[in-house]
């Protein structure tokens, strides 16, 4: 389904929601799309065949897994990214699936990844070119500026169309369950710190891969959506002044996800959980001892 945004930018919903994103289509001289994560029926709807040109904002899944329909495109990503499509061993690494043994004992990882369909593909594709920060893409009558916003992973980018005042944030997902920080090269500090630089851009359209809206509210969701970093430290935390404890504890206790629907987002509470801790006795304020970790 396509939701158009202005005459030459139309957003891409994909009809199908966990482990896949919505995407970007631009409509003009030069055709081009922004990540390839859409369910396969709605990428169909841009003729694929008919893109010139593929963007990512990221290496994950959900967002190339479409990879293989855009055959005759050229395709770009960041360079802090490209690594991880290029092998499964990459995208083990850079994924962090290789911690899955020690994080998730007792769960099978190919069941794990086949409930939520993260396998059913070759998860590396045949990237062309890299860009960088500030990179500026014309494609006729519309131009989008790379903006390079690390945290959800190291090459993480968000796009700035400046003519249109609009913002494709990516990644900085705006939903209720981000941010997301679950990955070896992710960052809640440089999270923060891209967040930070989208809210001083002062956008007036903001959207992102995985809400289904425009919105003219957006400065407001990107300082909430930071503050929540700040809100989980803040829980960990407080748990830890009346509960020395360890990684599982802490998951277990849902200290940033409600729930856990699939055995993928206990992994993935684990990992941020880490995150937190290790940003936490950065700064001071809890310690570590055997693997259980205590406040000061």
């Amino acid at each position: 389904m396509l939701l158009k945004i202005t005459d030459k930018i139309s957003m891409i919903q994909s009809e199908l929601g966990f482990t896949y994103c919505n995407c970007l289509l631009i409509d003009d001289d030069i055709r081009a799309v922004i990540d390839t994560g859409a369910d396969t029926k709605s990428l169909t709807e841009v003729l694929p065949e008919n893109i010139d040109m593929v963007l990512y904002t990221h290496h994950h899944y959900d967002h190339t897994r479409g990879n293989p329909l855009f055959g005759q495109s050229k395709t770009f990503i960041h360079e802090a990214d490209c690594e991880a499509l290029t092998t499964i061993e990459a995208f083990t690494y850079y994924n962090s699936l290789d911690q899955w043994d020690s994080l998730m004992p007792g769960y099978d990882f190919l069941d794990a990844a086949a409930q939520i369909g993260i396998l059913e593909n070759a998860p590396f594709w045949s990237i062309d070119a890299t860009f960088k920060d500030g990179q500026i893409f014309d494609f006729g009558k519309t131009k989008v500026e790379v903006l390079h916003t690390p945290g959800h992973s190291a090459g993480h980018c968000s796009f700035w169309f400046p003519d249109q005042e609009l913002l494709f944030t990516g990644d900085i997902c705006l939903t209720k369950v981000g941010p997301w920080y679950g990955e070896i090269c992710a960052s809640p500090d440089e999270m923060l710190q891209s967040i930070q630089r989208l809210i001083d851009l002062k956008p007036r359209f903001v959207t992102s891969c995985h809400i289904n809206e425009i919105s003219e509210n957006g400065i407001e969701m990107l300082h909430e959506f930071k503050n929540r970093i700040y809100k989980r430290d803040e829980r960990i935390l407080n748990y830890l002044k009346t509960n020395p404890a360890t990684v599982e504890d802490i998951a277990n206790h849902h200290l940033i996800y409600r729930f856990h629907p699939t055995p993928f987002v206990l992994f993935w509470e684990k990992l941020m959980v880490i995150k937190h801790l290790h940003r936490l006795k950065r700064i001071g304020l809890i310690s570590e001892d055997d693997e259980i970790f205590f406040a000061e």
